[in-house]
Parts: C-alpha cells; structure tokens; sequence
C-alpha cells in the first residue's frame, strides 16, 4: 500500500523564500532516501506565500523511518516558521489509475491513447 504525505503550509512575506529555499533543498535528499517514490515543492500560484511539500513513499514502514530522520527534522523546522498551522495529510493508496480511467469514464472504447 502506497502511501501520499502532504504538508500544505502559509508564510509571512519575511519567511517565504527562506521556507521554500530549504524545502527545495530537501526534494533531492529525501527523493533518494529508502523507499521514497516521489517528493516534490509547489508553489501556489492563486494565494500568495503558500507552499505544498508532498511526498510519495512505497510502504508505512519507510515513512515512519523518514518521519524519525533528521531530514523530516527541518521539514518540522520549516512547519514551525508557518504563519498559520500547516494542514498535514497521511493517505494510504492501495490502488491507483491513469488515463485508462478517464477512457472508461468518458465512453472511449479502446486503449487511451497520449496526445501526439
């Protein structure tokens, strides 16, 4: 089961690129970590100084290591410069689907087919 962390957290003007510098310099570090599918940063492009830390990992046991890891310790600093109370979300996925469930939804007979 697959698990999706996020962390969706606001910052004062003066905090913001501080709390986004360090972010990005975590996404590498903790992609390579064991058990990590995915990590990445977003930036919110409709409401000013928001930014989405989320994070893809192949099982609970590999979460809870990275939880306890000294790079999860600045992801903690990072939530405590917020200026609200970042909304962190643990969702175990046991299944997934693509373009195929589209196909399905919309009628398409035939296999899904990428844009040229």
């Amino acid at each position: 089961m697959m698990i999706h962390a996020s962390i969706r957290m606001k910052f004062a003007a003066r905090q913001f690129s501080k709390a986004r510098d360090i972010l990005d310099s975590l996404v590498e570090r903790t992609r390579v970590s064991p058990g990590c599918v995915e990590c990445y940063v977003y930036q919110d492009v409709k409401e000013n100084r928001v930014l989405l830390f989320e994070q893809w990992w192949e099982r609970e046991a590999d979460l809870d290591r990275h939880l306890r890891s000294e790079l999860y310790g600045q992801v903690v600093l990072v939530m405590e410069m917020a200026k609200e109370f970042p909304v962190v979300r643990f969702s175990q996925i046991s299944t997934t689907s693509g373009m195929e469930a589209v196909a399905k939804s919309r009628g398409v007979v035939g296999p899904a087919t990428p844009p040229p």
